[in-house]
C-alpha cells in the first residue's frame, strides 16, 4: 500500500479555493492552450511575479531573465482569484485550464515500475474537501507523466532563453521584454 493511498477518496466540494489564493505557474503549452481558446492575448492571462510573490525556491530553473529581473509566469488573478474563476466558483475555461490546475491538489510519486509510491496533497490553500470519492490511479499517473514533460520541455526552453539574456548582457545589451518571450515561445 502506497503512502497516502488514502487520498486516492479526496472529492473535490467545489469551495473555490484553489483557484482565489495559489498561484499558478504556466508552461507555454498552458499559455497555448488558453491562447486559442479564449483568442486572448498571452499578456492578459499572464502575470509575472519575482521571487518575493512566490516560494519557488526549490525550481529556480522556473524563472526567466526578463528586463525587468527574474520572474515566474505565473495565471493572472483578478477580483481575488483566478481571472477564470467564474462567479459561481467554477472554472470557465475548464478542458482547457492549465495542466497544474488538473493535477492539483495532488503530488503524486511513481516508482519505475509505475506503481503509486507516495500521495500527498499540496496544502496550497484551505481546501474543503472529503473523502469518499475516487480517484484512478492510471488516469493520474498519466496526468503527472503530462505535467512533468510539459515542465521540464518548458524549463529547457527557459534556460536556452535566460542563456541567450547572459550573452546579451555580456554584450552590453539589456535583456528582452516579456513581450519579446512570449514571441520566442510563439505563442
Amino acid at each position: 500500500m502506497a503512502t497516502g493511498e488514502k487520498f486516492l477518496k479526496f472529492r473535490c466540494t467545489q469551495c473555490g479555493n484553489c483557484c482565489k489564493d495559489p498561484l499558478l505557474p504556466l508552461t507555454d503549452s498552458d499559455v497555448k492552450r488558453i491562447t486559442r481558446h479564449t483568442g486572448e492575448s498571452p499578456r492578459d492571462l499572464v502575470r509575472w511575479v519575482d521571487r518575493n510573490g512566490i516560494d519557488m525556491d526549490d525550481e529556480p530553473e522556473a524563472f526567466v531573465s526578463l528586463r525587468q529581473g527574474k520572474r515566474v509566469m505565473v495565471l493572472r488573478h483578478e477580483g481575488g482569484g483566478c481571472r477564470y474563476l467564474g462567479p459561481d466558483d467554477r472554472c470557465t475555461i475548464y478542458t482547457h485550464r492549465p495542466l497544474g490546475c488538473r493535477i492539483f491538489p495532488f503530488d503524486p510519486t511513481f516508482k519505475d515500475s509505475g506503481k503509486l509510491h507516495r500521495l500527498k496533497l499540496i496544502q496550497a490553500t484551505d481546501c474543503k474537501y472529503e473523502l469518499d470519492g475516487h480517484n484512478d490511479v492510471d488516469k493520474m499517473r498519466e496526468l503527472h507523466g503530462k505535467h512533468v514533460e510539459a515542465t521540464r520541455a518548458y524549463q529547457e526552453k527557459v534556460a536556452s532563453w535566460n542563456a541567450q539574456q547572459m550573452e546579451r548582457k555580456k554584450r552590453g545589451r539589456k535583456p528582452q521584454t516579456a513581450a519579446d518571450f512570449f514571441d520566442y515561445l510563439g505563442v
